[in-house]
């Protein structure tokens, strides 16, 4: 079951509602949530056999098939990824991080960045806004965030993902009282 944290959770909600289906969370104690999964995930298009969000898919997909054990810091890779089983023997072999990264390049971007998020020294504001134009919105947002990401959906129209730092959420909420926000959600979440 695949590890969200919690502005994916608003986020692929909104999505999940656009698309009429269902998602189910359970929220753990380190503060991210384990996305419950029965089946086929709601995203699949069975019909196509594609993911239906595949250009804004969530971290734990995109970094799939590493999977990275916070517990330890370790990093592995899955056996349940048809193309790792097939060429095993060949990545068994594989003796340097620099190696891997070149089997792997997207996935160690994904995983780039969700170290970023999780070691954060500033707690990350996430915020979903519908607008057609977001260059002023950024340019305001810019003077006094970081801006970590800019995700816009394939999905929902005008809808476009932020994921800010370095600045509160009082300055964010300011910034947006002309846009049409879908959710606001400040989270620091720490692994020790």
């Amino acid at each position: 079951m695949p590890i969200l944290l919690p502005h994916e959770v608003y986020y692929y909600k909104i999505l999940a509602r656009h698309l009429n289906v269902k998602l189910d969370f359970t929220r753990l104690e380190s503060g991210v949530y384990r996305w419950i999964i029965k089946g086929y995930c709601v995203f699949y298009d069975q019909s196509t056999r594609s993911c239906r969000i595949h250009s804004e898919k969530p971290l734990a997909c995109r970094i799939f098939p590493l999977i990275l054990d916070l517990s330890e810091f370790k990093l592995m890779v899955s056996l349940h990824c048809n193309w790792v089983k097939k060429c095993f023997k060949n990545i068994k072999n594989i003796s340097s991080k620099n190696d891997l990264v070149l089997l792997f390049p997207s996935e160690f971007e994904a995983l780039g960045e969700l170290i970023t998020l999780l070691h954060s020294k500033e707690s990350v504001i996430a915020v979903a806004v519908r607008s057609s134009s977001i260059e002023k919105l950024l340019d305001m947002l810019g003077a006094e965030c970081n801006v970590i990401k800019i995700s816009k959906s394939s999905i929902i129209e005008d809808l476009n993902l932020l994921l800010l730092s370095n600045c509160t959420s009082e300055f964010v909420e300011k910034s947006l009282e002309n846009y049409s926000v879908e959710f606001l959600v400040e989270e620091k979440i720490t692994y020790k």
